[in-house]
């Protein structure tokens, strides 16, 4: 592949590895490609490295860049996986998912510090599980952010998204993100993120985002990734001046998200409470979680259970969104936040 800058088959070789929270899939993935680069693993298993910048004296300066990404996948099983490479360039598996998120992310800090890129690399544990891992660093141990103006994930699908929203708030400013994307030769894309491991430091960390890294379809049978695109990525990331990023001030900013009942911003609801509902669940409950893998990787099957046994959408609803059938349910636009059933944005806007 001559596009390939570092060992495009080393990614290769990890996206063969299957790997969900906890197997011998994901310890024997860690054993062979990230313990190798990482000076230590916490309390929790998140494994560490930092690569110092050195100063004209020769004194080693400690880096205000963090640099995540996950070692987990949404795999219903861990242990090898058959892939397949398209036309050289287009790489799909043959199982439940392909496992590029955030194997991609994982390959790309692999290759910037071997390249000797100062920053501080975390590679996280227990991503896909609902940031366990960042969770636990945030804290239990959140000294080690005490140098860090930006955390920067590489776990976002598609080619040019610099996130700027995550978790329904503003996790960086405008700013920030313009100057990501042009050091990375991005547009910036959508900014509208969901949840990695960075939104677990919004509170610690001046500047947040997760940008992208050439995956789609991400947690399906579907899931792909572009290798001439994720290559490319690489030289840009290689290449890129980190020293020129600067940290703003923003003003908090909150977005609506959409969950099992309804829309909510951290902000407050549709209703005008301050809080989401309360729902009365462990994050780490593991039946949960199987099931939650179960509804990402086979969806069909799921929806064919629940109309075999006659349980419609709005019994869902009902039961888990605050007593209103989901017909009832005027939901918040996912692009401007305001409720207008029958008309589009613009139609809004124009009065």
């Amino acid at each position: 592949m001559a596009y390939a800058l570092k060992s495009m088959q080393e990614l290769l070789d990890m996206l063969t590895i299957a790997r969900p929270h906890q197997s011998k899939g994901e310890e024997e993935y860690i054993r062979a490609f990230i313990e190798p680069w990482t000076d230590y693993t916490d309390a929790f298993g998140n494994l560490h490295k930092t690569v110092f910048e050195i100063g004209k004296n020769r004194e080693k300066i400690e880096p205000n860049i963090l640099f995540s990404s996950h070692t987990d996948t949404v795999h219903r099983k861990d242990g090898p996986q058959t892939i397949n490479v398209y036309k050289n360039k287009v790489v799909t598996s043959e199982s439940t998912c392909l496992g590029a998120d955030d194997t991609v992310g994982n390959y790309l800090m692999i290759s910037m510090i071997e390249k000797g890129i100062p920053g501080k690399y975390i590679f996280h544990r227990g991503e896909e599980r609902g940031g366990l891992g960042s969770s636990y660093i945030a804290k239990e141990t959140p000294e080690v952010l005490d140098p860090i103006d930006f955390a920067i994930a590489f776990d976002r699908k598609d080619t040019n998204d610099v996130v700027q929203y995550q978790n329904g708030e503003r996790c960086c400013s405008k700013e920030f993100a313009s100057q990501l994307a042009k050091i990375l030769g991005m547009t910036g894309g959508d900014p509208h993120g969901t949840f990695t491991d960075t939104a677990s430091y919004v509170e610690l960390v001046p500047e947040c985002s997760n940008v992208s890294v050439a995956y789609w379809d991400q947690h399906s049978k579907h899931e792909r990734c572009d290798l001439k695109e994720i290559a490319s990525l690489e030289e840009r990331i290689l290449c890129a001046d980190w020293k020129s990023l600067v940290a703003y001030e923003f003003t908090p900013e909150y977005e609506f998200v959409h969950e099992a009942y309804g829309y909510y911003s951290r902000y407050g609801n549709i209703n005008g409470s301050m809080s989401p509902p309360v729902v009365e669940r462990s994050h780490n409950d593991k039946a949960i979680w199987d099931l939650h893998d179960l509804c990402v990787t086979d969806p069909y099957e799921v929806a064919w259970y629940l109309n075999e046994h006659n349980i419609t959408i709005d019994d869902i609803v009902y039961n888990v969104g605050g007593g209103q059938l989901a017909s009832e349910i005027e939901y918040p636009c996912h692009e401007c936040g305001q409720i207008h059933p029958h008309q589009s944005c613009l139609e809004l806007y124009n009065g």
